[in-house]
């Protein structure tokens, strides 16, 4: 996001809004993020996965003609929007006729890359297939940040080069920015270099742990002074003020709308909750989307459901993530404690800007301690 506010904000619903919102409540399929491959041309070692050198034998990723098939199964269901990704999908020789065939079936598609691959040639394939978006990720303002984080010499030369290969054939290109400790004070200067390369700029304020749990990738993140210097800058009073939570309110979409894939064809409700609902090896993607226990375990999870969270303080200014809950602190249901201590930096701010009396948000008592 690139206005610090959360997503849950009520605003008035534009016809695509009221399309999504009837998915939801229809658990019907929407949107699936697809995890081609885990080789990688880089070695972030922020990154939540468990990526392999791109020359590494990849004898557990789908087939192409394995790919094709997931790709009729998925416009069967009804599915609109396709996300591929990695690992670095570029590796992977036949990402453009898997894309290629996507579009065919009339996905909105969106590919997420480092952009080192990105040559000519690739982006008038890219340009070919007329992507809702080809989102690159960026690490820091300059080669030093950028490469010292990709641990890959001359990959901020590259994915610069790949932005501008992609606005020279009229592709709309995101700037992705994991905000990290290495990184945030650079902030302005990569928003303008965003702006610069004509590329929509968002940022996340979160890095996760790997996805086997294992917390290398938590020396990058923000810290709470951080995470307040960074509010000061981007927060939306008005945004937090207007937020109404009930009892009734999902603090996250997971389970409504959309699946992920991983690269052996395993099927989870999103890359944060790698609870396996399936292999697409053993039972199609339509069985499993009827008749998964996951759905309905976690699509019916509320505000209500979270012992220590439906009694917070800080609710309204909380953006909570389940698989952060259950990959950092074990239980899904548990308060996810990242995401209180962002909530913690938001309360600072807004009470700081005359948005919040101090004394109708007081500090949560899970939370006591946690900040000095």
């Amino acid at each position: 996001m690139s206005v610090e506010g959360p997503s849950s904000i009520p605003e008035a619903a534009s016809p695509y809004d009221q399309i999504v919102n009837q998915t939801r409540q229809q658990h019907r399929l929407f949107s699936a993020h697809w995890e081609l491959t885990y080789r990688c041309n880089q070695k972030c070692s922020h990154c939540y996965l468990d990526v392999c050198p791109p020359q590494s034998a990849a004898l557990d990723e789908l087939t192409t003609a394995e790919a094709f098939r997931v790709i009729d199964e998925l416009a069967a269901l009804g599915a609109l929007n396709l996300t591929l990704s990695g690992g670095e999908v570029l590796v992977r020789h036949d990402w453009f006729e898997i894309a290629q065939y996507a579009r065919a079936r009339k996905f909105l598609l969106r590919l997420f890359t480092n952009g080192i691959l990105i040559t000519p040639r690739v982006a008038d394939q890219m340009a070919s297939l007329h992507p809702y978006a080809v989102e690159l990720s960026v690490y820091g303002a300059d080669a030093e940040t950028h490469d010292g984080m990709t641990q890959r010499a001359r990959s901020f030369e590259l994915v610069m080069r790949a932005f501008q290969l992609l606005r020279e054939r009229g592709i709309r290109t995101w700037f992705k920015v994991p905000l990290m400790r290495e990184n945030i004070q650079q902030f302005d200067a990569l928003r303008a270099l965003a702006e610069s390369l004509g590329a929509v700029f968002r940022y996340d304020i979160t890095i996760t742990v790997k996805d086997d749990g294992g917390r290398a990738p938590l020396q990058h993140r923000l810290t709470y002074a951080d995470y307040v210097w960074l509010f000061r800058k981007v927060i939306d009073p008005k945004v937090w003020v207007e937020r109404t939570v009930t009892p009734e309110t999902r603090m996250c979409g997971i389970a409504k709308n959309a699946l992920a894939i991983d690269p052996a064809g395993n099927v989870s409700p999103c890359v944060q909750v790698r609870t396996r609902v399936g292999n697409v090896h053993e039972q199609s993607l339509r069985e499993m989307w009827a008749r998964a226990h996951a759905w309905n375990e976690l699509g019916r999870i509320t505000l209500n459901d979270l012992p220590v969270c439906r009694v917070c303080e800080l609710q309204s200014v909380c953006v909570r993530c389940h698989g952060l809950a259950l990959l950092e602190d074990g239980d899904l249901r548990a308060p996810a404690m990242i995401n209180c201590l962002e909530a913690l930096a938001r309360r600072q701010v807004l009470i700081e800007k005359g948005a919040l009396a101090p004394e109708k948000f007081p500090i949560p008592a899970h939370l006591q301690g946690v900040v000095q």
